[in-house]
């Protein structure tokens, strides 16, 4: 079928995507009780205000629940250990970069401040594809 094909997606990958699914869902939710109850003058008794109350509860209900299953796997240790990963990476490439241009020790002490100035400036997310 269309709609179920096979995924290559590790069980942490799995875990964190339905997590965020979750979290997406919660916050779709989330807006249209917001409307409902604008749309009803704050009538919290209106079957549509109600409605999304619920469905907000239940999504909620759910996130938490995902989300748990995901720490409970591990999820958010293997994140940090990636993170940590990729950040040593980067170190290791900065450090023969900057050995490659044959730098006198206080050029490579001023790059190593610069880049490590440059990545404290840098917001989560800030970086454009």
């Amino acid at each position: 079928m269309e709609v179920a094909h096979e995924l290559q997606v590790s069980p942490w990958d799995a875990l964190l995507l339905a997590v965020r699914r979750a979290g997406g869902r919660a916050i779709w939710v989330d807006q249209q009780l917001t409307q409902a109850v604008h749309e009803n003058d704050g009538d919290t008794s209106h079957p549509a205000v109600a409605r999304w109350l619920s469905e907000s509860r239940k999504e909620r209900t759910l996130l938490a629940r995902t989300a748990k299953a995901a720490i409970d796997a591990g999820v958010a240790e293997r994140f940090v250990r990636q993170v940590e990963m990729e950040g040593r990476l980067v170190a290791e490439v900065l450090g023969r970069v900057i050995d490659r241009l044959g730098l006198e020790p206080d050029a490579r002490v001023q790059a190593f401040a610069l880049a490590q100035e440059e990545l404290l400036v840098l917001e989560p997310g800030g970086l454009e594809d």
